[in-house]
């Protein structure tokens, strides 16, 4: 019988009219009582859960696409129903397979299963009905029959279910198989691995490297870009400046990089470029006058068409280590006027009255004592620390000042470039030859600190009368002046580094760093490589020299873009900076200088040396050189201390990949800089990390800032006088030991400024740092003299050559812009229980063997001359040399 006929006819399910017979303006909402783990029944086996507390169905999003029964036998069709192919696998999901969703199959008035939803909706639902929302049109009639199977019995009234925990995150406790991520855990691995292989060895990252840089931002128009910022934010030393009159489109660029860097974010500007200007020629001599023309751009020898483009800026942060700041450089300057003021102050004293007067060093009060003995040249010597502190993070920090300039910067004056190992006398006119004027200007202001500042400041200071008139009259009257010679030099001096600060002061204020935090070993290197195709750059890199690299690299231009490296294909290298760059600085040795013989053997002997020289100078009639020139043993002592400190970033910078060369490393290796650090602080982080030879060398580079202080003192001492009061006290307890060679030694002692106790304290502590330094020299040289790696890790290209291929890059993507101990955390959390680190040889991401660094197991240590690729398997990398 006809279903629409008026006779008695079997029971059937309620079919809605269809969409052509009526037209509703209610939205209904697309919160579906049709789950996957509902059952399609009839609505008199339905069950009615109790209502449960959730978000109001009004503010989520609506369809117009199901009416009618949700219970009904027919097709349930829905605009979302596609899936994509690449599906996350559930476990337990229809009979266990873990294969994409497939609609199910039945007869005619079998349901299609809407696809599920992974959002908050995804927990389980039963068979609530669903929810007509209604528009302020005017009401029109529905069949209340769909909202049946939903009604409750009357008189009844069910308590709201409480919302589990899961499900208020958007989780109910489904289980899901996680290698729907990283792949098929199933046969097809093989196959899977050695396709992306493949296309790694094809110059195409995997595994979210090289994604590039975030395209997603705020989006501004031009019109109200201007509307909102009418002034460009500038430094304080800026203001000061003379502004150059700008164009609208420097204006623009310059306001939109402003909003970037306050919102911290990518923004987007719409261009909102002018109509054209009207032709000069008259069309209507062709086409006649129309003055009642709609359109009288047509009438233009060109369309009025308004053009829109788009530009992003990307934001510049501007992190900067507190030595690099404005409040640590001016303090540097205000120190350098204030010394150079009172040392003038202290010269125009003296030459009315002298500073100190006295007859025999007992009447010294030990405050005078010491303000005179050891306060100027400890006080030297820490102004020297402080712009010694300055200059080294300049140093670090400046190949990412050079990236994050407009255009960027060439490879050989950015991330080829090294001015930490570099001979620090010879650092300037490098930094000067690739115009890098903030490390030249802090170089030459750090080495007048450390070098003619304690020099000139021990010289300065004297004792009058001479040595042979104090040897005459041993109990005249002695006191203390200052040269004038010397004084003038040393106050010119410190006015002339507080000229230099105050330049290094206005560039390191007028330009951003373009870094969001410190970048601090392997670890904060690979952060700002894993988005950009930097890494493609040093394919076959593995063991190359730095000459190679070089070559290689010397016509790339780089960028630093929100904490990114990334290539700049965009500014193409002009002819003469090709030319300008033919050969690189670094060295061809694979190991530092200080580690090897030709290092190592001059120092080891400028030290014995010197250990000689402070008895000769003060037991026997060589003093005389000293007493005229007490600043020639300053000078040397200062040169033995940048000596040491260039063992000293040796060592440092070896560390972190001597303990990966030794296999199984932890991750906190992989950030470990001490390089990055302090002096002062690096042996007690050494001594935290149980790093002993670090933490020897650097004590040592602390003791060797007292010993210029002490050999200082020591340079106008007479010291025969304490031998012979020494002698002469020994041969009192012997019979026939008489008392007048002991008034004689007595009497010579009163000639000088030195008591007996703090003459041999200091000669003692002189002595034994200069036997530590020579013994911890040797011990260095003998651990650390082979090397261990192709090329010294001095770079940012050498370093990024050591991880290109590693696989253990996966586990930095999404760092860019973290650093310090978030970093070590990140690592930790990304890297399951007992995931340890190595340098050698390994299987990179393309399937081949390379050399570097990356989770352990490696395939093999690295050896000095030996290629495990070319031993193992040769014709993988030259087939036709093989053959």
């Amino acid at each position: 019988m006809d279903s629409h006929g008026t006779g008695s006819r079997a029971w059937q399910p309620y079919s809605p009219p269809s969409p052509s017979d009526q037209h509703l303006s209610h939205r209904i909402s697309n919160i579906s009582d049709i789950t996957d783990y509902d059952t399609y029944s009839s609505p008199a086996e339905t069950y009615n859960p109790p209502l449960r507390g959730r978000e109001s169905l009004v503010s989520l999003p609506s369809s117009h696409d199901l009416r009618g029964n949700t219970y009904a036998q027919q097709n349930v069709s829905r605009s979302s129903s596609n899936v994509s192919g690449w599906s996350l696998p559930f476990a337990g999901y229809g009979g266990g397979g873990g294969g994409a969703y497939q609609p199910v199959d039945g007869g005619g008035g079998s349901h299609s299963q809407p696809p599920r939803n992974f959002g908050r909706g995804y927990s389980l639902r039963r068979n609530h009905g669903t929810i007509v929302e209604e528009d302020d049109g005017p009401r029109e009639s529905i069949d209340m029959a769909t909202l049946l199977p939903a009604a409750a019995p009357m008189g009844t009234s069910d308590a709201y279910a409480p919302l589990a925990k899961d499900d208020q995150n958007g989780f109910d406790g489904m289980p899901y198989d996680v290698t729907g991520f990283v792949g098929p855990a199933t046969s097809q691995d093989e196959e899977f691995l050695k396709r992306r292989q493949q296309q790694e060895a094809s110059g195409h990252l995997t595994g979210g490297l090289g994604s590039g840089f975030p395209s997603s931002g705020a989006v501004i128009k031009e019109s109200d870009l201007l509307a909102t910022n009418n002034t460009v934010d500038r430094s304080l030393t800026r203001s000061f400046t003379k502004r150059r009159p700008v164009g609208r489109r420097a204006t623009i660029k310059a306001l939109a990089q402003d909003e970037a860097n306050k919102r911290g974010e990518v923004v987007e500007v719409i261009m909102e470029e002018s109509e054209p200007m009207p032709s000069d020629v008259d069309l209507s001599l062709m086409v006649g006058p129309n003055p009642d023309d709609a359109y009288p751009g047509m009438r233009r020898s060109t369309l009025p068409v308004k053009h829109q483009r788009t530009e992003v800026f990307f934001p510049k942060p501007d992190w900067k280590p507190f030595s690099m700041r404005w409040p640590y450089l001016l303090m540097l300057i205000i120190l350098s006027i204030l010394l150079g003021g009172t040392q003038e102050v202290v010269y125009q004293v003296s030459t009315r009255n002298p500073l100190l007067t006295f007859k025999s060093p007992n009447d010294i009060n030990p405050f005078n004592y010491f303000a005179f003995k050891f306060a100027p040249t400890l006080l030297s010597v820490s102004y020297g620390v402080l712009w010694q502190i300055t200059d080294f993070e300049v140093k670090r920090l400046e190949a990412f000042y050079q990236l994050s300039k407009e255009g960027g910067a060439l490879a050989a004056e950015s991330i080829n470039v090294d001015y930490i190992t570099h001979f620090s006398f010879l650092r300037p006119f490098r930094a000067i030859y690739c115009k890098h004027y903030a490390v030249a200007v802090s170089s030459i202001a750090s080495i007048l600190a450390i070098s003619l500042v304690p020099t000139l400041s021990a010289a300065s200071i004297s004792l009058q009368p001479d040595r042979d008139e104090r040897q005459l009259h041993p109990e005249a009257e002695k006191f203390i002046t200052i040269n004038a010679v010397w004084s003038r030099f040393l106050t010119v001096l410190l006015f002339i580094i507080a000229f230099l600060g105050c330049i290094l002061f206005w560039q390191l204020q007028t330009r951003r760093s373009g870094l969001l935090a410190d970048v601090k070993g392997i670890a904060g290197l690979a952060s700002m490589a894993v988005s950009a195709h930097i890494l493609m750059d040093f394919k076959d890199m593995d063991v190359a020299t730095h000459q190679d690299i070089h070559h290689k690299l010397k016509n790339h231009r780089y960028i630093l873009k929100n904490s990114t490296l990334a290539p700049d294909d965009e500014n193409p290298v002009s002819s003469q900076e090709q030319e300008r760059y033919k050969e690189n600085h670094l060295s061809k040795n694979p190991h530092p200088l200080m580690l090897t013989i030709w290092g190592f053997g001059p120092f080891i002997l400028g030290i014995i040396l010197f250990a000689g020289l402070i008895p000769a100078f003060l037991f026997t009639p060589v003093n005389a050189l000293t007493d005229k020139a007490p600043g020639v043993v300053t000078a040397i002592a200062v040169c033995i201390k940048i000596c040491w400190g260039g063992l000293d970033t040796s060592v440092r910078m070896m560390e972190p990949y001597y303990i990966l060369s030794k296999r199984h490393a932890p991750a906190t290796t992989l950030s470990l800089d001490y390089t990055a650090m302090p002096f002062a602080l690096v042996p007690v982080k050494a001594l935290s990390n149980r790093h002993m030879l670090v933490f020897f060398v650097g004590f040592g580079t602390v003791m060797t800032e007292l010993l210029t202080v002490l050999v200082t003192s020591l340079a106008t001492v007479e010291g025969r006088a304490f031998t012979s009061l020494l002698g002469a006290s020994g041969s009192q307890g012997h019979p026939g030991g008489g008392g007048g060679g002991g008034s004689d030694a007595s009497d010579s002692i009163e000639a000088g400024q030195e008591t007996e106790v703090s003459f041999w304290i200091t000669f003692a502590l002189a002595s034994f740092i200069l036997a530590y330094m020579a013994a911890v020299a040797a011990v260095v040289f003998a651990r650390r003299r082979h090397p261990f790696l192709p090329r010294q890790p001095n770079t940012i290209a050498s370093v990024l050559a050591f991880i290109h291929q590693s696989k253990m890059l996966y586990d930095f993507v999404g760092t860019a812009g973290v650093g310090g101990a978030e970093m070590v955390r990140r690592l930790e959390r990304a890297a399951p229980r007992g995931k340890t680190y190595g340098l050698g040889w390994f299987e990179g991401r393309d399937g081949q063997p390379h050399c570097g660094v990356d989770q352990e197991e490696l395939m093999s240590s690295y050896k000095v001359g030996y290629d495990y690729a070319k031993s193992n398997r040769p014709w993988v990398e030259q087939p036709s040399e093989w053959l």
